[in-house]
């Protein structure tokens, strides 16, 4: 298992280093088969008090875990990214278990474990005095062919509120989002 701890407009000093280090290799225990462990402390001010955020993110065999957390301490930014994601990781292992009893299609091995993408949110109106929001991060990824239901759990996973994915049936991009009453629905594209 690899880990990397890396400080965006911050010093991560040695203690934290080894600290985070320590407590990552921990993660092991409760999922075996972690291929890399990814640390990101952020700070978006040159104030001491300014909260520091922390991105937690566990890669195992082509799932992501992902958790965010603030706080002005790193040390104690990370522990509660920690926290989360030891959470995290007991409800992606308790689908896991609840589709293999079900005798449910997705995740049924893990070599159909899905990668799961991100991708920025747009703004349908801004203020015409505010200034004009800028692009200040690219991501990329892989995108694997994927049932509806395995992007819906592969977005739970990642806790966001919507997913970009390649439908398995007919190749096609679509996006499943969750829904202000707790459901879900689809975007896809015209034929």
């Amino acid at each position: 298992m690899q880990v990397s701890v890396q400080g965006h407009n911050m010093n991560v000093s040695q203690r934290l280093d080894k600290y985070v280090r320590n407590k990552a290799e921990r993660l092991q225990r409760y999922l075996p088969g972690l291929e890399d462990v990814r640390v990101e402390f952020t700070r978006q001010s040159t104030k001491r008090d300014v909260p520091k955020s922390v991105e937690l993110t566990v890669r195992r065999r082509g799932t992501l875990l992902r958790v965010e957390e603030e706080d002005a301490d790193p040390f104690k930014a990370f522990d509660l990214a920690l926290e989360k994601m030891y959470q995290r990781i007991a409800r992606y292992k308790g689908r896991r278990i609840d589709h293999k009893r079900s005798g449910a299609a997705a995740l049924a091995t893990e070599d159909e474990e899905l990668l799961m993408a991100e991708a920025l949110p747009i703004e349908e109106e801004t203020p015409p005095a505010a200034p004009s929001p800028k692009l200040v991060r690219i991501k990329t990824f892989q995108i694997v062919p994927m049932s509806v239901e395995e992007a819906i759990e592969q977005m739970e996973l990642l806790g966001h509120d919507f997913f970009v994915f390649v439908h398995a049936d007919d190749s096609r991009v679509k996006v499943v989002y969750r829904r202000k009453g707790g459901d879900y629905g689809l975007l896809q594209p015209e034929k």
